[in-house]
């Protein structure tokens, strides 16, 4: 049990584990996002000049691989975690191995 009650929420969840985490953990969630944000662009280029449908998928789930990075961290769950880094590299990768 911990000794600060954290209610539930992702918001309160994800507050209290940004006060207390390091910048080490911080900055390693920071990259994971812009990274996405990064892959948004990349995907939305692909799709205007290309025209691959795929990476309006990739487009579509980014957000979704996004939620459960942040999700992953902010409850401090491994599983979770493990599933968002795998969900978000093929979601941002996969597209562009069909091409």
């Amino acid at each position: 049990m911990s000794s600060t009650p954290v209610a539930p929420g992702l918001k309160d969840a994800f507050a209290h584990r940004w006060r207390t985490a390091g910048f080490g953990s911080q900055s390693r969630l920071m990259s994971g996002v812009i990274a996405l944000v990064f892959f948004v662009f990349v995907h939305a280029f692909a799709y205007v000049e290309v025209g691959a449908r795929l990476s309006l998928v990739a487009l579509a789930l980014i957000p979704v691989a996004g939620y459960v990075l942040v999700r992953g961290w902010a409850y401090w769950s491994i599983p979770w975690l493990v599933v968002g880094i795998a969900f978000a590299f093929a979601v941002t990768a996969g597209p562009f191995y069909f091409l």
